[in-house]
């Protein structure tokens, strides 16, 4: 079995982890700026959203990359 699908379902985390890095110093900014509500929490409920929907789907695609005809004990459909 090939560790290529997991290592790309774990750099596609790693990016996710570098862009909450980099946008988290920002944060401040954003919530001080804000006129018209508090944009912050929002963009953190999108964020956190993101995150929860690339765990679920992408756990998903892995499994399914590991189903395939090519690999030894696929079966699924």
């Amino acid at each position: 079995m090939s560790a290529i699908y997991v290592l790309e379902y774990i750099l596609g985390l790693g990016v996710f982890g570098f862009m909450y890095w980099l946008l988290d110093s920002i944060q401040h900014d954003i919530s001080i700026a804000s006129t018209t509500g508090d944009v912050f929490t929002f963009l953190n409920y999108a964020w956190t959203g993101l995150i929860i929907i690339y765990i679920i789907f992408g756990g998903i695609w892995v499994v399914r990359k590991y189903n395939e005809k090519e690999y030894y004990g696929g079966g699924m459909v």
